[in-house]
């Protein structure tokens, strides 16, 4: 086993705005925390300092004039015309460095992509990758590249054949089902809450491809108020049978954490636990695992859940020898920040019991319309 966490200090110097949730320093703090708990002190486990990404491989995906109008805002100049290409909204403000930040994140991404193409890595993580709102021609949903599908069209360039993709972001994966929805060579599952409900308005189960890749696009939308329990079970009952016959020969998984009931943008109730469980399915589903961050916009709890993701992924159990210090005796004490592991969470017998039968009528719509396509006897 040889895994790579990438990470650079230079993400600490971008920032979207004052007020932006999208906070790029909390690479920082999942690697300090990784460091704290040693988990960098195996000998299978390396960090690398990405540099930026070249221009062109951008170009592998983007249009040429989204990729111009990004680049011209690099120093921070805005004019109405940007809008156009989904820059300078709230969303996507234009700052100073948008365009070195993309690269960076670009850059990032790919260099873990290169790992597992030479077989020099089995498992990697980028914690600031996994932008999976990207269009192809514009910005939107904090996202100003798509890292994913670049990193996607790069395996399948060197001669993967099946790639799983697997998005447990609370937000679809719009940007990266868009790329792929006609192609067999990617499954494309995601799990999020009902777009009904919630940005980016799509992912509901009726989504399944077209063309060759009819059967390929797996959406398994959530109602607000989902807790642990019917959140590992759905996942449970949708990702082993996908695995099983799709055989993948990696998976990209984006293991996003605004899933969680703190976050400030989203109304799931998860807590890490049911995270945790979910990160260990993904890592039973391959040998060889990419993961990128993504989403989350409760700093202290994404900070402890990609901690864990990280954990998980290499096999390690912490121990939390630094309860009650993780947080910090002001900010941390009596919030759950204070230790690595969340207190269980249930909501009520009452909204569980709407709640399952919302998610059980999803599940049955994936099984009659797209396992068969796989050939899964349901």
């Amino acid at each position: 086993m040889k895994s790579v966490f990438i990470y650079t200090s230079v993400f600490d110097t971008y920032s979207l705005s004052s007020d932006h949730p999208f906070k790029p320093f909390k690479a920082t703090m999942v690697y300090e925390l990784c460091y704290r708990y040693g988990l960098f002190d195996h000998p299978w486990i390396t960090v690398f300092e990405p540099k930026p990404s070249e221009e062109g491989v951008m170009a592998s995906y983007h249009a040429q004039e989204y990729i111009d109008a990004l680049k011209s805002c690099n120093s921070g100049y805005f004019d109405f015309t940007m809008l156009h290409y989904g820059l300078g909204t709230g969303d996507n403000p234009i700052f100073k460095g948008v365009f070195d930040f993309s690269l960076l994140v670009l850059g990032a991404t790919m260099a873990g992509t290169q790992f597992i193409l030479d077989n020099e890595a089995d498992t990697v993580f980028s914690p600031v990758g996994g932008l999976h709102h990207g269009g192809y021609g514009h910005a939107e949903g904090f996202c100003y590249v798509n890292d994913i599908v670049i990193a996607i069209k790069r395996m399948l360039e060197h001669g993967y054949k099946r790639i799983l993709y697997v998005d447990i972001d609370a937000h679809h994966g719009n940007g990266v089902q868009d790329a792929f929805y006609d192609t067999d060579e990617v499954l494309f599952l995601s799990i999020h809450q009902n777009g009904e409900t919630i940005y980016p308005g799509t992912g509901f189960e009726t989504e399944i491809g077209e063309g060759k890749g009819k059967g390929f696009t797996v959406n398994l939308p959530l109602p607000e108020y989902t807790d642990d329990e019917v959140y590992v079970r759905a996942f449970g009952e949708i990702f082993p049978p996908l695995v099983e016959a799709y055989r993948p020969e990696c998976i990209v998984a984006q293991i996003g954490l605004d899933t969680l009931k703190r976050d400030p943008l989203t109304n799931l109730r998860l807590t890490n636990n049911g995270y945790c469980a979910v990160v260990e399915e993904i890592r039973k589903g391959c040998p060889k695992i990419l993961a990128l961050g993504g989403g989350g916009y409760s700093v202290p709890d994404v900070v402890r859940g990609w901690t864990l993701a990280w954990a998980i992924l290499n096999g390690i159990k912490p121990v939390d020898h630094f309860i009650e210090s993780v947080g910090g005796g002001v900010y941390g004490h009596g919030q759950g920040f204070d230790q690595l592991y969340d207190q269980p969470h249930r909501v009520s017998d009452a909204l569980k019991k709407s709640v399952d039968i919302y998610v059980d009528n999803k599940i049955a719509y994936i099984r009659e319309h797209v396992f068969p396509v796989l050939g899964i006897r349901s």
